[in-house]
């Protein structure tokens, strides 16, 4: 199963909302076999930033060890809003 998370941020903070997700990829990292990619639109719109998360193959303890990871950075106070988590799992098309 694979997580995806997206959330907004000031385009004017995205150096800082890099600083603070490096953080968190190297602690969740720690943590995973692979690593979580980091995406962010082309574009930003009303001078928003719209950034996603993706971690791959996560375990049933993932959401409790992001929240561990997610408390030791400073995104809650650079996200504008909440962060919107999905999970998706693959689907064998050969089977």
């Amino acid at each position: 199963m694979n997580c995806y998370i997206y959330f907004k941020a000031s385009a004017g903070k995205e150096a800082e909302v890099l600083q603070q997700e490096r953080l968190l990829q190297n602690l969740m990292r720690q943590e995973n076999e692979k690593s979580p990619l980091l995406q962010r639109r082309p574009t930003e719109q009303d001078g928003m930033h719209t950034w996603m998360e993706i971690y791959h193959q996560v375990t049933s303890d993932f959401e409790q060890r992001l929240e561990l990871a997610y408390a030791q950075t400073g995104l809650q106070q650079l996200q504008s809003g909440e962060r919107h988590m999905e999970y998706f799992v693959d689907i064998d098309l050969c089977a």
